[in-house]
């Protein structure tokens, strides 16, 4: 008996290509274990199921983004009329990544209707930018690389930068032109050299921008050895739906307003005539690492199973066994 699941799962990015798996040309049936996708695929063939169980995620990452909670829905056709726990899929994936030491962490897995989608279902996604910069009281060598003092605990965690004269409120007033309904082809990676402009592909809504006092990841050795000596931001960005790249541009142009690079009135610019053009070359995009994908919001209506029979579960095993 076939039945479709929603998983909410955990990832650290730092040594997967992406989190989706990459087009093959014979169709989507194998596993691709550079991905999060393909990944999950290979541990749900562990339970045997009758169908090749196709991961559909709810958001698709760049290699070095990781995920505080991630989402995704697949089938799993079972022989005879049980179906498979879904307590026992989480077991059974999770154990699968103990084994294989990977950064995937199953949070549950439920049963949901059969015409769920993880992806069109969504009504918000929540990311989190998380970059440090060292306090103006700091003061070191020119020619002395900031990697010496970043702490190991933070490595491929959070951006790290050398920051002068960054001022947070300057930060905060450029972010609140974001919010809204706008073009965001500034703030897009254009992918291929000829890739157009299209208006409607490109517009989004963000809901909300939200600029707080972060903290650092570190044990307390770190702490009373003298390597407190950084400023950590967190900046939250909840949307519908993003465009590739759009939230580390974003948080690109909004740290070029904080050290002075461009006024804030410069990102109701760049929102007005959207081209790729009117982004400001003297911004960077910001790199993968700091970024975390941290929640992905459903209608709980969305998510009850009514099924026209009642499904039997069982929670034994069928993965193979050691």
């Amino acid at each position: 008996m076939k039945a479709r699941y929603l998983t909410f799962f955990s990832y650290i990015g730092t040594h997967f290509r992406s989190s989706e798996k990459i087009w093959m040309k014979t169709g989507s049936n194998y596993t691709d274990i550079n991905s999060v996708q393909g990944t999950i695929e290979a541990a749900l063939l562990k339970l045997r199921s009758i169908n090749y169980p196709n991961v559909h995620l709810s958001s698709r990452t760049d290699g070095g983004v990781h995920a505080l909670c991630a989402t995704a829905h697949f089938d799993l056709d079972r022989y005879g009329t049980k179906i498979y726990e879904p307590y026992n899929i989480s077991y059974q994936l999770n154990k699968f990544f103990t084994k294989t030491d990977t950064s995937i962490s199953i949070k549950k897995c439920l049963l949901v209707p059969d015409n769920f989608d993880a992806r069109r279902k969504a009504l918000s996604r929540t990311y989190l930018y998380r970059f440090a910069f060292l306090r103006e009281s700091v003061e070191i060598p020119e020619n002395t690389s900031i990697a010496s003092y970043i702490p190991i605990e933070e490595w491929r965690r959070c951006l790290f930068l050398r920051l002068k004269n960054f001022d947070v409120e300057s930060l905060k007033e450029g972010a609140k032109y974001l919010v809204g309904y706008h073009d965001f082809t500034t703030f897009k990676k254009f992918n291929k050299p000829k890739e157009t402009h299209n208006y409607k592909h490109n517009r989004r809504e963000l809901l909300s921008v939200t600029v707080r006092a972060g903290s650092p990841l570190v044990t307390r050795h770190t702490r009373d050895h003298g390597n407190d000596i950084f400023d950590y931001w967190e900046v939250e960005f909840k949307g519908k739906a993003f465009v590739h790249n759009q939230i580390r541009r974003m948080l690109g142009a909004l740290l070029g307003v904080a050290v002075g690079k461009l006024p804030p009135e410069e990102i109701k610019v760049m929102l007005q005539v959207p081209s790729k053009h009117s982004w400001n070359t003297a911004l960077e995009c910001c790199p993968a690492h700091g970024l975390y994908l941290c929640d992905v919001e459903y209608d709980p209506a969305d998510l009850e199973y009514q099924p026209n029979q009642i499904l039997k579960t069982d929670s034994d095993s069928d993965s193979e066994t050691e």
